[in-house]
């Protein structure tokens, strides 16, 4: 075997604190920077040395092909202690084994029997506007994507309570599971408002699994799937298991598709060509109606918004863990050493996408782009074994957010301010991002009228 190649340390780490104040100040541009310096680089954080990955060979390798080499990254470690072994924080056989019995909550037939709630609360969304409100946009999707989970969740009349809970909640729930991951483990122990308002959320979901047991039907909903999903041994969740994964998926379910809508709305008010086309689409396939599961295949522009917007703001940064020393790129890496990668600078590497910076649904129409995406350089749901389960709930999701507010109202922006394109958490969100609600018209000489003038978006 030849030697190892050396990896190149990054320039500019501070004594002590390391590449931290680059990554704090400006964590996009810096790490779109790394490939300048090689495929595989190592910065520090504090006194400690992390490998990024900034070529999409060594990605698939670290996700796909050798994945059986790594765990997950420490942010995990910090997750399965809040919140218990679920599903996104596990690795190993435990993992295995929780995937395959989540597994049928993500089915085709199961997600299609979803969308009728997800429109349900994108229509309460969009009942609350009057034109000209300005809404702030990030926090509003957030609160939509939390209602969309819970629908999906709790189905059931009996389950009423759980969903109103979970709506109530849930945004304190990513707020806690957010810091948990940043924070010393005394972080949990201070009486903050989300950390109070936990222990009663989990006692309504309790609670709810008890009656649904009890009452033995099935409603449709994940909560229904999850009391009867089982393993090859026959042996299904506990009580305990279903509620730790079902506050694993209002964590998971929430933060990523609102990001991504936001963007969407964003994109639409930059541009008068693209929110033509999506009304267009809208107006034919569902002629003023909520989409079915049967309409979201026909809907193919609006499912090219929210690929496009996955590839342009995808997850900033993810992380995977070396279980031993392992060579990677023809590198050596020691066991037990951080290895991070972002979606974000892969998928905005000209090197990958032409003109990577200009928001184009159109490079994913086959008949316009024949061009394959270089494997490894699409990760917006991770890849191999800890991809993320629920890529097309998100994506489903996401789509009908944008057909029932988009078939109903025009979001222009509200002021000339510089829009930023800001890291929080594991997520890219738009901000400061006010939009004016403007009624839909379906004249075309007013749907093609120029809108106001849009703030760009800066990084």
């Amino acid at each position: 075997m030849p030697a190892p190649l050396q990896v190149p340390d990054v320039p500019g780490s501070w004594p002590v604190v390391g590449h931290l104040p680059q990554l704090a100040r400006r964590p996009l541009d810096f790490l779109s920077s790394l490939a300048d310096h090689g495929d595989l680089v190592r910065i520090r954080l504090g006194r400690k040395p992390v490998y990024v990955a900034t070529h999409p060979d060594l990605v698939r390798s670290l996700l796909v092909t050798d994945a059986h080499a790594y765990t997950r990254g420490a942010g995990h470690a910090k997750a399965l202690a809040f919140i218990g072994p679920i599903l996104v924080a596990t690795t190993g056989e435990p993992h295995r084994r929780q995937r395959r019995m989540m597994q049928p909550c993500f089915h085709r037939q199961r997600l299609g029997s979803y969308v009728s709630a997800m429109c349900s609360a994108a229509t309460e969304t969009a009942d609350s506007w009057s034109a000209q409100d300005v809404v702030d946009v990030v926090p509003v999707m957030t609160e939509l994507a939390t209602a969309m989970i819970a629908k999906s969740l709790f189905v059931s009349e009996r389950a009423a309570h759980a969903e109103a809970e979970l709506r109530k909640t849930g945004n304190a729930i990513l707020t806690v599971a957010r810091m948990s991951a940043i924070l010393p483990g005394i972080y949990r122990r201070l009486p903050t408002p989300g950390n109070r308002q936990l222990p009663p959320a989990r006692t309504v979901i309790e609670e709810t699994i008890a009656a649904y047991r009890a009452e033995g039907q099935d409603h449709g909903d994940m909560l229904s799937t999850l009391l009867r999903t089982t393993d090859a041994t026959g042996t299904g969740l506990t009580d305990e298991e279903i509620r730790d994964e079902v506050m694993g998926l209002a964590i998971t379910g929430i933060g990523g598709p609102a990001a991504i809508a936001s963007w969407i709305f964003y994109e639409l008010g930059q541009n008068p060509d693209l929110e033509r086309r999506l009304h267009e689409e809208l107006d034919t396939v569902l002629d003023g109606r909520p989409p079915s599961s049967q309409d979201l295949t026909r809907l193919v522009f609006t499912q090219r918004l929210v690929k496009e917007a996955l590839r342009k703001y995808p997850g900033w940064v993810g992380a995977r863990r070396t279980r031993e020393s392992v060579r990677l790129g023809g590198h050596e890496i020691p066991a037990d050493a951080e290895v991070m990668y972002s979606a974000y600078a892969l998928q905005n590497d000209p090197r990958w996408y032409s003109d990577p910076e200009r928001f184009d649904p159109d490079r994913w129409d086959p008949q316009q782009n024949a061009t394959r995406v270089k494997k490894g350089a699409w990760v917006p749901f991770s890849g191999g074994v800890y991809k993320c389960i629920g890529d097309a709930f998100t994506e489903t999701e996401t789509a009908v957010a944008v057909a029932v507010i988009a078939s109903r109202w025009r979001l222009r922006p509200a002021d000339g301010r510089s829009v930023r394109a800001s890291h929080l958490a594991t997520h890219v969100v738009p901000r400061p991002l006010r939009m004016v609600v403007e009624p839909r018209s379906r004249n075309k000489d007013e749907a093609e009228r120029s809108p106001h003038e849009a703030p760009q978006v800066s990084r």
